[in-house]
């Protein structure tokens, strides 16, 4: 069963409309542009601000969740969701993070002249 904070990994507006992936998004705004200053290079620290926003989920109950079809043996899939791997939950972050990066970073810089 899918909880109020749970993340969806996944495309299309399914997964976006759900309030835990809309709290996710909310939650990397407020570090993108700290995610963005940092060195393209310094993979730790850009890992390190990923793995905060997954604790951040995860602290109020949320889990990251992909697709999963089930197999009853009556002919039709059901649709499920199970735990998505660690490597899936950091690279969906830090995708979000890098997400528009582009307008982000000259917003960031603009800011900051």
């Amino acid at each position: 069963q899918l909880h109020k904070y749970d993340v969806l990994c996944g495309r299309g507006s399914g997964p976006n409309e759900r309030a835990g992936n809309i709290n996710f998004r909310d939650l990397v705004a407020t570090r993108k542009n700290e995610y963005l200053a940092i060195n393209t290079r310094d993979h730790k620290n850009k890992n390190r601000i990923a793995r905060e926003i997954i604790e951040a989920v995860r602290s109020r109950g949320g889990r990251f969740l992909k697709r999963a079809c089930v197999d009853f043996g009556d002919g039709d899939d059901t649709e499920a969701y199970e735990l998505a791997d660690e490597t899936t939950v950091l690279e969906k972050a830090k995708q979000a993070l890098r997400q528009n990066r582009t307008g982000r970073a000259e917003l960031f810089l603009a800011s900051t002249a």
